[in-house]
This record gives structure tokens, C-alpha cells and sequence, in this order.
């Protein structure tokens, strides 16, 4: 474990450093009851991949801590999307191998806090996908030796105007393919503290990639703030109204969110000699699958289970009398429904105006 401390830099000093770099010290354990021969060489190995990566993001702290270069990169870095997204622009990413999976990463982290960001391949750029790129966008290039040659073919072939946000291993902007010779580019810089040939023998992208990670979930959360800040709005509101289905959207959405209401359910006025194949067609036809009957319902799922058509709808037990309804006042936010009702039930929600809803209780599981 000494050993990597000694490959952090000198002066490591600087406000908040220290405390990032307690993180590199894992906690003792004792040792395995029962396992393999090679069971604890396995958990060390293990221990030492995360302990290098804690390092490396140590590292990666204390140069935007520290440095006056990094930090005000950074700012730029901010500053200039927000500017684009402000004047109707974009965010483009874009990198190779391993790099390209952590752009696409960042573009779902951007898209989810409410900032329009898209990938775009470096090979289908150059045949055509080029086009996604205007002049009041941003393009993000991701690579770590910063030489990529097909990201440094697409720069060749952009607006002057759009501004180039590179995220690499490099110290300087001028020895740098991706930025040099362009006054108006940025370098994020995204160094390790060790390469990883030498820390694990092979130069698989492991620390690299996590400390570009880091610092994309850095920028994102920091333009949005600025951004959504200056528009009165908060980033977790925006988030979670990007979020309507699971986890996320259930802990802040009400039952209202996701009532089917009355009005736009088809109504079957009759059970009489009526079988399930009769109302598929209704039910495809619906707005949500939901048909209404005159004292019940019928839930898509309930529908959808039957495995023989040609039954009956009484024989089949896909209609929920209104007695087995559970009633539930629209305003009550979805986790605390989750509460009150079981799978299988059918939940009559009461909204806004004396209107009805409906759904179902495993859409809330």
C-alpha cells in the first residue's frame, strides 16, 4: 500500500486533499473462514485495484484543488456549455474503444439533468453523422493520450465556431493534437498517478476510465447547476422530472401522475355471451388497455395473461368488480401508496373536478 503514496506527487498539502486520499486506506478484514486455495491472493488483488483507483482519484482531487491551470479549465469548461445550451446549442461527445463508452455515459448523465447532449461515433462522423455538429455546439473528445486520429480528423472538418472541450491525460493545451493551435479549445485535464501497465501489468483502461468518469459527473452536476440556478429552477427538481418511471420517478410522483382516467376507456356494456378475444381489439384500441364496464374493469394485465381467447370474460376472471377496488386519493405520492395496497389490485383513483382514475397496483411495485 506504500507504494502508492509514493507515486502521488510531492506538496500533497493543498485544502481537501488529505481528506480524499484518507479514502485510498481500506479497512482490515479478517481473514476468509472458507474459500478456494487462492482465495485471499483473489480478495488482494481486488483490494488493490480499488485502492489504486481511490488513488487516482486522489490525485485527480488535488489537481483541481491545486492547480490554477486545471481549475480554471474547468470554469471555461462550464461556462461555455452553459452558453451554448442557453443559445439553442448542444453538447456532442465523442471518442474510440473504451473512450466512446465513457462519452456515451456522460451524454445520459447530461440528458438526465435536463441538458441536450448527443454521441456522435467518431468512423460514422466521417461518414456522414457530421452533420450533427452546428456551429453554436460544444464538442466534447474524449481520449486519454489526447492523439485519437479519428477525433482529430473530425476537428479538421468542423465550424470554426464550435468550441472543443478536450478531456485527456495531458498537462498542456498546447502539446495536446486535440487542442493545440486552437486558442479557443479547453483541455480538461484527466491524468492518473501511475500508469496502469505499470500498476497492473497491462494497460487496459481501468484507472484512466474512472477518473474520466469522475470528472464528466463533476462537469455535468456543475452545469446544471448554473445553469437551471439562473433559471430558478433546482437540478434535483429537473431530474426527477426527466425520471417518471421507477425508482427515481416513484418516490416524487403522486398516483394522479399515472392514472388512466375514466373518460378514456372504452366501455363494454354487457358481459353476456362476451369472450376475451372480444375485447382484445377494444383494448389495443384504448388509450392504455383499460376497458371500462358499467359496476367494473378490466386491467390490461389481466387481459394479457389469458392464455386461451375463446373464453368466456366470466370464466376468464379478468373483470374487477368495483367492490375489490382499492380507493385511493390522487394527491398521495407513490411510495406511500405502496403502502396500502398488494400486487394484483386495481386502484381507483380519485382526482381533481370529481374524475376518476385508474391503475394498476403492480404499476406501482
Amino acid at each position: 500500500m506504500s507504494r502508492l503514496f509514493e507515486t502521488l506527487p510531492p506538496n500533497f498539502n493543498a485544502p481537501g486533499a488529505k481528506a480524499a486520499c484518507s479514502l485510498v486506506s481500506p479497512p482490515r478484514t479478517p481473514p476468509l473462514e472458507t474459500g478456494v486455495a487462492n482465495s485471499e491472493s483473489i480478495l488482494d488483488l481486488a483490494v488493490h485495484v480499488l485502492a489504486t483507483e481511490a488513488a487516482s482519484l486522489s490525485f485527480l482531487t488535488r489537481l483541481y484543488t491545486a492547480s490554477p491551470t486545471a481549475r480554471t479549465s474547468f470554469v471555461r469548461s462550464v461556462q461555455c456549455i452553459v452558453n451554448s445550451l442557453n443559445n439553442h446549442g448542444k453538447v456532442v461527445f465523442s471518442g474510440m474503444g473504451k473512450s466512446g463508452k465513457i462519452a456515451q455515459k456522460m451524454v445520459a448523465t447530461m440528458n438526465s439533468l435536463g441538458l441536450m447532449s448527443f454521441y456522435l461515433h467518431p468512423t460514422e462522423a466521417m461518414h456522414g453523422d457530421m452533420g450533427i455538429i452546428r456551429p453554436q455546439d460544444v464538442l466534447v473528445l474524449v481520449s486519454y493520450s489526447g492523439s485519437t486520429v479519428e477525433l482529430v480528423k473530425i476537428l479538421s472538418h468542423i465550424s470554426p465556431q464550435t468550441a472543443v472541450i478536450a478531456m485527456t491525460a495531458h498537462a498542456s493545451a498546447a502539446g495536446c493534437p486535440l487542442t493545440a493551435g486552437n486558442e479557443n479549445a479547453i483541455l480538461l485535464p484527466t491524468p492518473i498517478h501511475e500508469k496502469e501497465e505499470v500498476t497492473f501489468g497491462v494497460s487496459a483502461p481501468t484507472t484512466s476510465t474512472t477518473v474520466t468518469i469522475a470528472l464528466g459527473d463533476a462537469l455535468a452536476l456543475a452545469v446544471a447547476d448554473t445553469m437551471h440556478h439562473v433559471e430558478g429552477r433546482r437540478t434535483q427538481d429537473v431530474f426527477h422530472s426527466f425520471h417518471p418511471g421507477g425508482a427515481i420517478g416513484g418516490s416524487k410522483k403522486a398516483l394522479a401522475d399515472w392514472a388512466v382516467l375514466e373518460g378514456d376507456m372504452p366501455v363494454l356494456e354487457s358481459l353476456e355471451g362476451k369472450k376475451v378475444v372480444d375485447c382484445l381489439m377494444m383494448a389495443f384500441r384504448s388509450k392504455d388497455g383499460w376497458i371500462r364496464l358499467i359496476d367494473g374493469v378490466i386491467p390490461p394485465r389481466r387481459l394479457k395473461a389469458v392464455d386461451i381467447p375463446e373464453v368466456s370474460l366470466t370464466a376468464a376472471g379478468v373483470v374487477v368488480p368495483k367492490e375489490q377496488w382499492i380507493v385511493l386519493d390522487g394527491a398521495l405520492k407513490i411510495t406511500d401508496a405502496r403502502n396500502l395496497v398488494k400486487p394484483g389490485q386495481v386502484i381507483s383513483v380519485r382526482l381533481a373536478g370529481g374524475c376518476i382514475g385508474f391503475l394498476e397496483s403492480d404499476d406501482i411495485f
